[in-house]
């Protein structure tokens, strides 16, 4: 029995399990009691990060709050040791947006005076072998644009570089796929319970028989070819977005990652159906994935 609970509501819990109409939905444990394997092979760091911030746009907006739980994982991928969660909030010298006091439940009077350490940031995101976000696109924006010299660290997704559906889960947002794969928490939207969240789902063993955390590195480390569709006509968007092409604001172009074996067959697609005859291609991993 996990030691969190006690003996009658575990035994409740187990005999609703029993029944085919019941599904028991646990509460996640606290990090320290979380079952880990031993650790087999070569052993890396991974820093598990969120941000919370003023806005969804780094050229207006702050940084508010940053969470960072430093996790060793082995040569399978898998975590084998969790680190403390360290959390800092900072003020923005502005009043908060209300749409922001309503998502993350922080005020002004929470932030007045704070200061995110950057030292210590630093230190631990530039030691780590990885970092890792759920929608790491974003986290690694704000990251890089206050650290600059954290730019070139290889960053992991657990919202893309994992095959969800893939693997049977609905959906991809952190909340439903603790609910799917581990359990609730207890949290706010806030950046301390997103990370002590997160490196939970990471620990559960998927219906593949691996971890989330295994899945993630093992998908993430391998190169992929990003294609960009230059020149693909308008009118084709459809058959595009059918294919899995996904539009990039910033450059205004559709774009696509694909393996390496199957650039020609992509090619050859993007001719054909789009009108595309040259398109730009790059190689990527997990070092410019999840920044352009």
């Amino acid at each position: 029995m996990p030691q969190w609970l006690s003996p009658d509501t575990e035994s409740a819990a187990a005999l609703l399990e029993a029944h085919p109409d019941y599904r028991v939905l646990r509460s996640l444990p606290p990090l320290d009691l979380l079952p880990l394997p031993a650790p087999e092979g070569r052993l890396r760091t991974a820093a598990i990060i969120d941000t919370e911030t003023t806005s969804l746009d780094p050229a207006t907006g702050s940084i508010i709050e940053l969470a960072i739980c430093a996790v060793t994982f082995d040569g399978r991928g898998r975590i084998v040791g969790i680190g403390p969660v360290h959390d800092w909030l900072e003020d923005p010298g502005h009043p908060l947006p209300s749409e922001i006091v309503k998502l993350t439940g922080l005020c002004d009077q929470d932030l007045s005076g704070q200061r995110i350490d950057d030292a210590r940031v630093v230190e631990m995101l530039s030691t780590a072998d990885l970092i890792v976000a759920h929608n790491a696109r974003f986290d690694a924006t704000w990251i890089e644009q206050r650290y600059s010299s954290l730019a070139g660290q290889a960053w992991c997704c657990s919202l893309t570089d994992v095959d969800w559906r893939g693997l049977g889960y609905e959906g991809r947002q952190l909340g439903a796929l603790l609910g799917e794969a581990a359990g609730f928490f207890n949290g706010r939207h806030r950046a301390d319970s997103d990370v002590a969240a997160l490196v939970a789902l990471l620990t559960t063993t998927l219906s593949s028989g691996r971890t989330a955390c295994s899945e993630m590195i093992l998908s993430a480390q391998r190169p992929t070819v990003r294609i960009i569709a230059e020149g693909a006509r308008f009118e084709v968007k459809d058959r595009l977005k059918a294919r899995a092409y996904k539009w990039d604001q910033n450059i205004r172009r559709w774009g696509k990652e694909v393996t390496s074996n199957s650039v020609d067959e992509e090619r050859a697609w993007l001719a054909e159906q789009a009108g595309c005859r040259n398109p730009s291609m790059r190689d990527i991993t997990w070092y410019q994935r999840h920044r352009v």
